[in-house]
């Protein structure tokens, strides 16, 4: 079985053919239509040289779970984030509203989110191709905001018994975006699974098989991508798994104020 190192290691390599563009006239090596695919939970891109904060993903993860596109602290613990607010105090890049945040109208069918849908979809039609979670919209696009947020959806499919995502992004940065965005979109994947198991009991979670239009590395991490495929220290984060739909449920809930002793998951998230 390939090492989480290695797997990560694996991507970097191919930075060695990678094209020099300049958008927003910043230098960066490019691959353009470039895909990963990795193992279920190998999510945390922990290299020496990358300088890993674990605290911080954590939080991000917390602040996507409450789905509130009007809270500003976490530019409190990434200062890259208050370039990042809308005039009305918004933020597009919150992840969580467009995931957990629920829908109604004339064209929703109740009050349900993307993330609920997604489950619905899948008990109803176990081979279904619907269970998409939407994120970037033309609204998104056609205003003058700076924050275009860089993904355009999740899919998920049950094939073979096992419980598949695909990410598609139009923008990644390699060493920030893929070392936040990883971590993030894989505890959504988890999360589907574990609320899929009471309706599939033998269900398994599939790999995680991420495409991107433009994956790419800012000039300033030329010489990281260089340490890392050199053989750069790697260290594995130890992350327990969620212990069922209940946990899902709690995670949703964003109330953390007494977690059951069961919920090692959520334990660790609000360490």
């Amino acid at each position: 079985m390939l090492d989480q190192k290695q797997a990560f290691v694996n991507i970097f390599e191919n930075f060695k053919s990678a094209k020099l563009v300049s958008p927003r006239g910043q230098l960066v090596k490019e691959l353009e239509n470039f895909s990963y695919e990795l193992p279920p939970n190998v999510r945390f891109m922990n290299f020496k040289s990358r300088n890993f904060k674990l605290d911080y993903t954590r939080k991000e993860i917390l602040w996507y779970l409450k789905g509130d596109r009007y809270d500003t602290s976490i530019c409190e613990h990434a200062k890259m984030w208050r370039s990042l607010v809308n005039a009305d105090g918004s933020i597009n890049s919150n992840y969580g509203q467009y995931i957990f945040g629920r829908r109604s109208g004339l064209i929703c069918r109740g009050n349900v989110s993307q993330f609920e849908n997604v489950i619905d979809t899948l008990k109803n039609d176990r081979d279904s191709r619907r269970a998409s979670i939407m994120i970037l919209k033309d609204v998104h696009l056609l205003s003058d905001t700076p924050d275009v947020p860089c993904t355009y959806s999740l899919n998920f499919r049950i094939r073979e018994n096992k419980l598949n995502v695909s990410v598609l992004m139009r923008s990644q940065d390699a060493i920030f975006g893929m070392t936040n965005d990883l971590p993030a979109f894989s505890i959504i994947h988890e999360m589907v699974f574990q609320s899929l198991k009471s309706t599939y009991p033998d269900l398994v979670q599939g790999n995680y098989h991420h495409h991107c239009n433009s994956f790419h590395v800012y000039e300033r991490h030329f010489e990281m991508v260089d340490k890392i495929v050199d053989g750069d220290e790697f260290n594995v984060v130890d992350c327990p798994a969620m212990s069922g739909d209940d946990e899902v449920k709690f995670l949703i809930k964003s109330e953390f104020d007494d977690i059951p002793e069961t919920f090692k998951f959520t334990k660790w998230l609000c360490s």
